[in-house]
Parts: C-alpha cells; structure tokens; sequence
C-alpha cells in the first residue's frame, strides 16, 4: 500500500472526535491540523476561557500524542458571543499568542448576521489587525452567498491586509469572490458544506493559488476521511503533484506560517 500524502487539516474540532477517529485520521496522512474554537451554549466569558485553555492545555497534546503537528486558533465563533464581557474576553486573547502554538484568530465571522454578530467580528478584526494576526473567518451554511458578501465588506472596512485572512466553508459560488479580493479560501470537505467531487471540480477550474482543505471535523456529522478522499480524487483527476500538494498541506502552512 502506498504512503498516503501527508496532509494539513486547517479546521478541526477534536474535542468532538474519539482517539480512534484522530488515528484514523492520521493513517490516512493528516498529519498537522489547526484546533479551532468552537461555539458551546450560553457563553460566558469565564467559559470561553476555560474552553480556549482546554483547546490549548489539552486537545494540542493529545494531537501531538497521537501523531499529528497541532496548531490552534482562538476567537470568539458568532454563535458563541456573551452577553456581556467580550471585551474582557478580547483583552486576555493576547496572552495565548505568546508560546508559537496559537497562530490564527478564530473562528470569528458572521452566522446569521445582525449588529451584535458584526461588532464582535469588527472587535476581533481591529485585535488582529493591532497584533498582526492571522485570522480564521467563518461562513454559514444558510445565505452563504449574501452573508460572505456581507463579511467581505467588513473585512474590507477592517484595514485588516487581505492576504492574513482565510474565508473558511467556501463554495463553489462564494470561492472565486473571496479570491479575487487577496484573501484566502477554505474549502470544507463536509456533508453540508462541500464533497470531494465538488472540491476537485473548484481546484480543476481555479488552481491551488490561496486554496486551502479542511473538514470542519468534530462538529456534527462530519467526515473524517475527506481530506484524504479529496486528495486521492485530485490525484485521479491528474492534476500535478505539485497542486496536489499546494491544496493539502503547503497552503495551509504558507497561510499560517508554520514549517517546523
């Protein structure tokens, strides 16, 4: 059986996924992942804390002992915005960045839209652009056309350079838009958000310049072989090793800028 091509999941949520699934993951060649935030119900700030130091303090060593590179980034999902104390929330944010294993902001973004969701995303984009962070943008899956529209703008607004932003859950309609204005694009290789065959159809037509693969598991009914269904399916198509290898791993690592 031949080597499967190591591959970089830029979104996964491993509290949500058993040792067995992270080792499955990982003999089919996941081998450096990016742990995101996640949304819980009614957030508080100290339960936002408690969920950043468990991504942090826990679910990175536990990647690491199971054989995969991890990385993590933190922020404040739209879903998952406190009532009250965000900014005591954003003012500890800084802390985690010092150590080399946070790399990213996120996920923030917008879901269903509305001011609260807008400010906290404007909050979190002023932080990253005063830091000079990467930043992690989510998507949903409803009016995902008019919504990424709507970010885009912010994003613009923002000051925050293009270049240091992924659009994360882009598809086939939203991802030529997020490319043509500098950023980068995350394609999620999940039941309700993109297949396989769709992915490869996006890389055929597009190329591999700023595309960046992830599953988004963890959350839900999500897959855990898709990385590696993917990138199978992009090598049957005959496309170059080196796209090939841009869309499953040195993407991820160029935009987050790890390469140890």
């Amino acid at each position: 059986m031949p080597e499967p091509l190591p591959l970089f999941d830029a979104h996964l949520h491993p509290e949500g996924l058993s040792d067995q699934d992270l080792e499955s993951m990982r003999f089919f060649g996941v081998e450096r992942a990016l742990v995101v935030a996640h949304h819980f119900p009614e957030p508080t700030p100290k339960g936002l804390r408690e969920h950043f130091d468990q991504l942090v303090e826990r679910q990175l060593p536990r990647l690491e002992r199971l054989g995969i590179r991890a990385y993590a980034a933190l922020g404040v999902h739209p879903r998952c915005i406190p009532r009250r104390g965000l900014s005591e929330v954003l003012g500890h944010l800084p802390d985690y960045f010092q150590g080399g294993r946070v790399v990213a902001l996120g996920e923030t973004g917008l879901h269903n839209g509305g001011e609260e969701e807008e400010e906290a995303f404007l909050e979190q984009l002023a932080l990253a652009r005063r830091l000079k962070l990467r930043v992690l943008v989510h998507t949903p899956t409803q009016d995902k056309e008019r919504t990424t529209r709507r970010i885009l703008t912010l994003l613009r607004q923002s000051g925050v350079l293009a270049s240091r932003v992924l659009v994360d859950h882009a598809n086939a309609r939203t991802v030529r838009t997020i490319l043509e204005v500098g950023h980068w694009a995350g394609l999620t290789l999940h039941p309700d958000e993109l297949r396989a065959e769709r992915a490869v159809s996006v890389v055929r037509r597009l190329g591999s310049e700023r595309l960046v693969l992830n599953s988004d598991a963890g959350d839900g009914a999500g897959d855990i072989l898709g990385l590696a269904r993917v990138a199978n399916l992009l090598a049957k198509a005959r496309l170059s090793e080196r796209i090939v290898r841009r869309v499953a791993r040195e993407n991820a690592e160029r935009f987050l800028q790890v390469h140890d």
